[in-house]
């Protein structure tokens, strides 16, 4: 699995036409691609497009930097969090992203290489198919929390 050739500091994701293939690549490569609140968004908004545009054939998923598909939200942002309905929002935006990727009418692969946690799990379990290479690691953390 080839590395995406993409700078940090530069968008966060990133959206790719390749032919018939929609790209979307997380590109947070200092973070291991942690999500950001304006990722979640992104992508479900980049889902949408994708059922709009009937020359999109399939859509892949992959992280940049090569060491980490997606390790997870960035939990820097729960620091934020001031009431309940911070939290209940939280979770209403990652109903919303999964949701939309779930619906996406053409084939969506993972591409994976390295961290794949928490919400990275979630996504490539979402997705149709995934493809892993050697370096791939799988967590959720989560199930640690809830008992």
């Amino acid at each position: 699995m080839s590395d995406p050739a993409v700078a940090p500091g530069s968008e966060e994701l990133i959206a790719e036409r390749r032919g018939p293939a929609q790209w979307i690549i997380f590109n947070r490569p200092e973070a291991r691609n942690a999500l950001t609140w304006s990722m979640y968004s992104r992508l479900a908004e980049l889902c949408e497009e994708v059922n709009q545009n009937r020359e999109i054939r399939v859509v892949v998923l992959t992280g940049a930097g090569g060491k980490a598909f997606v390790a997870g939200t960035d939990i820097s942002q729960f620091r934020a969090f001031k009431t309940e309905q911070d939290a209940l929002d939280y979770e209403a935006s990652g109903n919303r992203m999964m949701s939309t990727l779930e619906s996406v009418r053409v084939p969506v692969i993972a591409a994976i290489a390295g961290a794949c946690t928490g919400a990275g799990a979630a996504i490539a379990a979402a997705c149709d198919l995934r493809i892993a290479s050697p370096s791939a690691r799988y967590g959720f953390p989560i199930a640690r929390t809830l008992g």
